[in-house]
């Protein structure tokens, strides 16, 4: 069987397989309770992750400050204490190791470290407590597994045990000099095993007692992690996964190395097409130009084509209209020509063309007499004239006698009325007579 079709993975970050085994003995336990002395970092190589990720909760100790700061940000649901813990209260000459798990209370180790392998350290003063002090909080309380790993000093710390308050069902305690395979774990083992603990396992590292009142969880003890623990690697621990890590680091330097050739391709590319979409944006707003103005002189042209056609239109109305007037004109002529035809034969017919010309005759006639009458040497002459021709006489007596007055006029209401013709020579007359009159006085 494998991880593929396992029932359920379990993610590893121990540095040895610690919380794979811790896992197998206790995965039963619902949200247990756990203490980490010597927690170092809260992800790489951390016992506890993959538990606080099953919803287990614990307490971490650890006295170097940068590592202390970083449990409390991953892990702001615990309680973190910034300690060592030893077999009494005072103050601890930590040597500090930077970005190790090295830190310890032990000097020749730090002397060691910076001589064989050039870790530089620091002495940091830091308060110590013993156990039993500074965990009484879980007097009483269960706790299903205690880690111990302190370069060093776990002697020391189970020293300040009490294991009749404190009582895990397990004990994890590494049982080896750091940074070497040599084994020192006698006097720890003593302590272990007069508060009646039993040895289960050994893992090269690190040695694993049970609580004797939880013997049944020896049996899952017995063998080295191996498939049928369904684990898999996070990829943190920072021995079993430095090659995963290193071509990790790797492959992660080749893409960021593809992708800066990418962006450096991309930049090149972006700046290609702007330099072109801005010379299409040229010739376009050129062919636009273009297109416009060609436009404005279609539709110039086109609307100076119907310029001429209306007008064109307007001169063919124009001639229609003037030539529909001529007609009319000529009709009116014909008509005019034809009605005064009319009249005039009409006016022959009834006589009073030649009933006008006498009417006329007869007003000039009077005009005459009356002119004649006005000065005697002219009237002696005309008198003379008339008795020589008696018929031309008789005839102008006639002619010149007035109209009989209608019968309802009195006789003395006036002069004879006489034709408007009559009228306006007898006015005329009159006038000139007094212009005459005035001349001579």
């Amino acid at each position: 069987m494998t991880q593929e079709n396992s029932p359920k993975a379990f993610t590893s970050y121990a540095q040895n397989f610690e919380d794979v085994m811790l896992w197998r003995a206790l995965k039963h336990v619902p949200a247990g309770v756990y203490v980490d002395i010597g927690a170092q970092h809260p992800v790489v190589d951390s016992v506890s992750k993959a538990f606080y990720e099953q919803g287990w909760r614990g307490i971490h100790v650890e006295p170097v400050p940068h590592y202390a700061e970083l449990l409390r940000q991953d892990r702001p649901d615990e309680i973190v204490l910034q300690l060592a813990l030893s077999d009494s209260a005072g103050i601890l000459e930590l040597n500090v190791i930077e970005d190790t798990g090295l830190s310890t209370g032990v000097k020749a180790y730090a002397e060691a470290h910076q001589a064989e392998h050039g870790f530089a350290y620091k002495t940091v003063p830091t308060p110590k407590l013993p156990m039993k002090t500074a965990l009484a909080s879980l007097a009483g309380r269960p706790v299903h597994w205690l880690k111990i790993d302190v370069e060093g000093l776990e002697e020391e710390v189970l020293r300040g045990w009490d294991s009749k308050t404190l009582r895990p069902w397990i004990i994890v305690i590494e049982a080896t000099v750091p940074m070497s395979t040599e084994v020192r774990y006698a006097g720890a083992e003593h302590i272990l095993i007069g508060a009646d603990y039993k040895f289960a396992y050994f893992d090269g590292l690190n040695r694993f007692y049970v609580a004797t009142e939880h013997a049944e969880l020896l049996p899952a003890l017995q063998i080295p992690p191996n498939v049928f623990d369904y684990a898999e690697l996070s990829g943190l621990s920072g021995t079993w996964c430095n090659g995963l890590i290193a071509r990790h680091r790797a492959e992660l330097q080749s893409c960021d190395e593809q992708v800066a050739a990418l962006r450096a391709e991309l930049v090149q590319a972006e700046t290609k097409t702007k330099t072109e979409l801005s010379i299409a944006q040229v010739l376009f707003e050129k062919t636009k130009e273009k297109l416009e103005s060609a436009k404005n002189h279609s539709h110039l042209a086109a609307m100076r084509a119907v310029e001429a056609e209306a007008r064109a239109a307007i001169a063919e109305a124009n001639a229609h209209h003037a030539n529909e007037r001529a007609i009319d004109a000529e009709a009116r002529i014909v008509l005019a020509r034809q009605t005064a035809l009319r009249r005039l034969a009409t006016a022959a017919a009834d006589g009073r063309i030649a009933s006008g010309i006498k009417r006329r005759i007869k007003t000039a006639l009077r005009i005459a007499a009356i002119v004649v009458g006005r000065h005697p040497a002219l009237k002696r002459s005309a008198v003379f004239l008339l008795s020589c021709a008696p018929p031309l006489r008789r005839r102008l007596q006639a002619m010149l006698a007035p109209p009989p007055a209608p019968a309802s006029m009195p006789p003395d209401e006036g002069p004879l009325p006489m034709s408007p013709d009559t009228a306006v020579v007898f006015r005329q007359l009159q006038l000139r007579q007094r212009q005459y009159r005035s001349e001579r006085a």
